[in-house]
């Protein structure tokens, strides 16, 4: 487990707390970047925005929540909250 200098942790390697600067991962053809502490945002490679991942606390520990972003409607949808980061991701790229 990951602390930091906030007293946060991170246990899930999809979605790190973010010390420094925004930090940017590939997950296949997804881009994942580090918005904020409990936040990251969700790219196609060619840059096209496909949502983001909140981070929140619940009983029994952090889950996770994804917001689908539909560009001709300019809206998020939220979908429904799982216990791993890299589901929340999955939930995005399909």
């Amino acid at each position: 487990m990951m602390t930091t200098p906030t007293g946060s942790t991170a246990t899930d390697p999809a979605l790190r707390i973010r010390t420094t600067r925004p930090v940017a991962r590939n997950r296949g053809l997804l881009q994942v970047l580090d918005v904020r502490d409990d936040l990251s945002r969700v790219m196609r490679a060619d840059g096209a925005i496909l949502g983001y991942v909140d981070r929140i606390d619940v009983v029994g520990g952090p889950a996770y929540c994804a917001r689908r972003y539909i560009a001709a409607e300019r809206r998020f949808v939220d979908l429904p909250a799982v216990w791993s980061p890299d589901d929340a991701v999955d939930m995005l790229r399909f």
